[in-house]
């Protein structure tokens, strides 16, 4: 029978991109029967290499014996019939203020319940004369979806009714107006007109303050708000139950008229779900309603889409799935990005999402999909235990700093109100005692720990009850993370249970009963009572237990056991700097690795730079402790001010025959570091490099081998380096995180990267290149830079930062004297590098330290001798800014 394009399931457009990549799969095994042929002539590592070079991609086979999008969704509905309710959480504390809101119905949710709120119709604002605060959200539709629709179009009746009739109602009450825009930056001006009449002003979109202090010159204060989880409707009760689930959800939109980095990206993170083994992918089509075009998914996804769900029942289902999707319309924001990024990390899911700045930097255990290989490498290779780690972050995080309540306090306190979160006092009773666990209860994250009793003291629960709202207990026989406390003090945010514990790990069969209520057993160790006043509408629960993320029997910690014999020998290293930024190094950089085909032949060498941060060095012993091919290295702690002195220690230490770097809030992409490897060997170089990817904003190729290519005139891939190599290709730099070095060669040659400088690895490079006889180059991109992480060395732009380059340029300076190049470097790349830099980056100094920036910057430029400046940026820099700098410095000496 033949299949109809226009009438099947699978149109044509699906059943060619498979018939097409059968094809590539043919291909390439044919590539890999060649290979396998030569083996005999190869030695030990060689071998190794070659195999793990030459991967049969399997790419979206599943999708044709995956179940139908509309059985996925009965069983989904089945399933959560049997969920337990969700609670407002027996620890938090409603505020009574009246605050009346025009929103739709998703913010209104995640505020329902924390304040007391009364939904603004055009027909009921003078029945709510007596609230406190009228809060005016961007909204399309309004909480019933009908009430508001319109109000955004200039003319129509009933925004003339809110502007000209309800708000000056409220105004002549004096009730302050506070106006809320969860649609910037894309629809800034469709609800300006709304922010200008309202007396304080609040954005998702930090970047969207100064826009909105110039355009609304009445507001009495703008400020930045973003999306908080309300545990009435975002909760991971039920969740996690046994073996993952293999339903991964998104419901949402697909725009294909707009946005086109998010369905570019969001078709890669589908694609992966669809050929992923382990997982079937079920999209809830928001927008199933409209015969529109601009809205229809396309039809490669059109077995797994199903009409859009009622929102409870979305709910619901997210709670007992185990990963979902998330997509961002918007990228380039530290603060707005969708609210179901964090709404699913509540619900205790594994996100995987397209780019954000901000939930790239606050939420690191959100995988972010890098393209369709990388996701799928993610969903195929990341162990159960994995997934659990990181959803236990999620709930972490959103649970400790984005309650929805939050946000409300914060409104309240801005019109002048007084509203306070409730933040549990907390006392820890041990039970037995030793300084082992002495130090893990000193070390714990979270803040409000009152104060610490030995169980032998006899004090009875109305005593504790006097200092403490929740009672933790901890043994000797447990080790506990540092986020040990953290975790048992958020599920009373979000259960009724009187007592909460962690799963045992001497029973790994109560894994089954994660996030479920239950009776207590392990209170003495494992778990925490709650003594504060029970909220009005709460019933008590007897107990609840979570998950097993962060305790372990003591002896599995503190035990000193021999390594595990590797199955198959080490054969590349690869060095991580480290300097507090464990979330990262785990969830980042390692999740990375974890994610290459040879992941168990990698000698990772962890070289902490002095970390203070507990996180952080818990992060080095716990995969130090797991993973048997992890070397560590530890300086003092305080850190030395940069990733050099940590790199250098990393080469000195490395043992393997070849050597890379990654950096902890980086990522390894496509497995390219075993086709670097491979490459390398086969072609008996010094190096070989790749390329790679970098997230600012939007992602950017950054394609070394091309630019290598063009200006060495690289015919195949193998090429000379030395002096003229690198006066040809103009010294560009080039991440020293996309290459594999032969490590005996790299140390040989001397070089080191100077320490307390930032920036070195391409000054790094640059020496790499001029000492080594030959390269080889392959296209392939190699890693992932994450451009705008928050609190990053090269991200926090003040007179300081310029400082750590004095190091740097000093050392470049001296070695390109030293080797007879710096003529050619001046002429070639100083001033490009100075202008397209440092000047760039002393546009964002604040001006209390503009003049301390300009001497530094004045003083970089002169480490390179007399020099002819072109640019007329450079010539404006040196003719009037550092003039107009000395005499400020001089003004302020008088």
């Amino acid at each position: 029978m033949a299949l109809s394009p226009k009438s099947s399931v699978r149109r044509f457009d699906v059943l060619q991109k498979r018939l097409d990549e059968l094809e590539a799969q043919q291909e390439t095994g044919t590539q890999r029967k060649h290979t396998y042929r030569n083996l005999e002539r190869l030695g030990d590592l060689e071998r190794i290499a070659a195999v793990q070079s030459h991967q049969v991609t399997e790419r979206l086979q599943h999708a044709f014996t995956a179940p139908s999008g509309d059985e996925l969704r009965a069983a989904m509905l089945e399933q959560i019939t049997e969920l337990p309710p969700t609670s407002s959480g027996i620890a938090n504390r409603p505020f009574t203020t009246k605050i009346g809101i025009i929103s739709d119905l998703f913010l209104f949710k995640s505020f329902d319940g924390l304040a007391d709120f009364y939904p603004i119709y055009p027909g009921n604002y003078a029945q709510h004369a007596d609230i406190d605060i009228l809060l005016l959200v961007s909204t399309w539709r309004g909480v019933d979806d009908v009430s508001w629709k319109g109000v955004t179009t200039k003319s129509s009746e009933k925004r003339a009714l809110l502007f000209d009739e309800i708000l000056p109602f409220y105004r002549q009450l004096d009730i302050p107006i506070v106006f809320y825009s969860k649609e910037d930056p894309p629809n800034y001006n469709h609800f300006l007109p709304f922010a200008q009449q309202a007396d304080y002003v609040f954005t998702s979109a930090a970047e969207m303050i100064p826009k909105y202090q110039a355009d609304c010159p009445d507001a009495r204060s703008v400020d930045v708000l973003p999306f908080g989880i309300n545990p009435k409707n975002h909760s991971p009760i039920g969740s996690q139950q046994g073996s993952l689930n293999r339903v991964v959800p998104f419901a949402g939109s697909w725009f294909n008229h707009k946005y086109e980095d998010r369905s570019r990206w969001g078709g890669d993170i589908l694609d992966a779900v669809v050929a992923s083994k382990n997982y079937d992918l079920l999209v809830f089509d928001r927008n199933s309603y409209l015969d529109d075009s601009r809205y229809k998914f396309p039809n490669r996804f059109a077995h797994s889409v199903t009409p859009s769900i009622d929102h409870q029942q979305l709910l619901d289902i997210q709670r007992v799935v185990d990963v979902s999707v998330n997509l961002n319309s918007v990228q380039n924001s530290s603060s707005m990005f969708a609210n179901r990024a964090i709404e699913l990390q509540a619900q205790g899911t594994f996100v995987l999402s397209n780019y954000n700045v901000g939930l790239n930097s606050r939420y690191p255990h959100v995988h972010i999909s890098n393209g369709y290989t990388d996701t799928l490498a993610a969903l195929d290779r990341l162990k159960p235990k994995d997934v659990r780690e990181a959803q236990a972050a999620g709930i972490r995080a959103v649970f400790s700093r984005d309650l929805a309540i939050m946000r409300v306090a914060k409104i309240i306190e801005t019109v002048g109100l007084d509203a306070k979160v409730a933040e549990p006092r907390v006392t820890v009773v041990h039970h037995d005692h030793d300084e082992h666990l002495a130090q893990a209860i000193a070390q714990q994250t979270y803040g409000n720990i009152t104060s610490v009793v030995d169980s032998s003291e006899s004090r009875s629960t109305t005593e504790l009850a006097e200092r403490a709202d929740i009672v933790v207990h901890m043994g000797t026989e447990h080790e506990y993370a540092p986020t040990h406390v953290e975790d048992l003090v958020n599920a009373f945010r979000y259960t009724d249970a009187l007592t909460v514990e962690k799963v045992s790990p001497f029973n790994p069969a109560d894994s089954s009963s994660r996030h479920s209520y239950m009776v207590p057993v392990k209170t003495n160790s494992l778990g925490a009572e709650f003594l504060g006043e029970i909220p009005h509408g709460i019933d008590p629960r007897p107990g609840y237990q979570i998950d097993e993320v962060g305790v372990s029997a003591r002896h599995e910690s503190i035990d000193v056991a021999p390594r595990k014999t590797r199955a198959r020998p080490p054969i590349l290293s690869v060095v991580v700097p480290i300097y507090n930024n464990g979330p990262h190094l785990l969830h980042k950089c390692i999740a990375s690795l974890r994610r290459s085909s040879i992941f168990e032949q990698m000698e990772i060498v962890l070289v902490d730079d002095g970390s203070t941060d507990i996180e952080t060095i818990h992060a080095i012993e716990k995969l130090e402790r797991e993973l048997p091919w992890v070397t560590v290295h530890r300086f003092e702690a305080g850190g030395s001010g940069s990733a050099s002195r940590p790199r250098n220690k990393g080469l000195e230490i490395a043992s393997c025959e070849y050597v890379t770097y990654l950096d902890p809030d980086n990522e390894a992409l496509n497995d390219a570091y075993v086709k670097l490897l491979h490459t390398a060997i086969e072609s008996g170089v010094d190096f070989a490099v790749g390329d790679m990817t970098r997230w600012r904003g939007a992602n950017s190729a950054v394609r070394y081998t091309k630019f290598l290519q063009t200006r060495l005139d690289i015919e195949g891939h193998v090429a000379s380096g030395g002096r003229q190599a690198l006066v040809d290709m103009q010294f560009m730099p080039i991440s020293i995180q996309a290459l594999v070095a032969r490590t005996d060669w790299l140390r040989g040659t001397g070089i080191t990267q100077p320490v307390g400088a930032v920036g070195q690895d391409s000054y790094f490079f640059q020496q790499m290149l001029y000492y080594a006889d030959q390269f080889a180059i392959v296209k392939m991109a190699a890693h992932t830079y994450y451009a705008q992480v928050e609190n990053s060395v090269v991200n926090t732009v003040n007179a300081k930062f310029f400082d750590k380059y004095l190091p740097l340029e000093r050392a470049r300076s001296e070695w390109l004297s030293e080797v007879g190049l710096l003529d050619e470097y001046r002429q070639t790349r100083m001033e490009t590098f100075f202008t397209g830099w440092y000047l760039r980056k002393l546009a964002d100094v604040p001006e209390d330290q503009r003049a301390r920036a300009v001497t530094t910057i004045a003083e970089l430029g002169r480490m390179y001798g007399d020099h002819e400046w072109a640019s007329e940026e450079a010539q404006q820099f040196w003719s009037e800014t550092v003039g107009e700098s000395q005499r400020h410095t001089a003004s302020e000496d008088n």
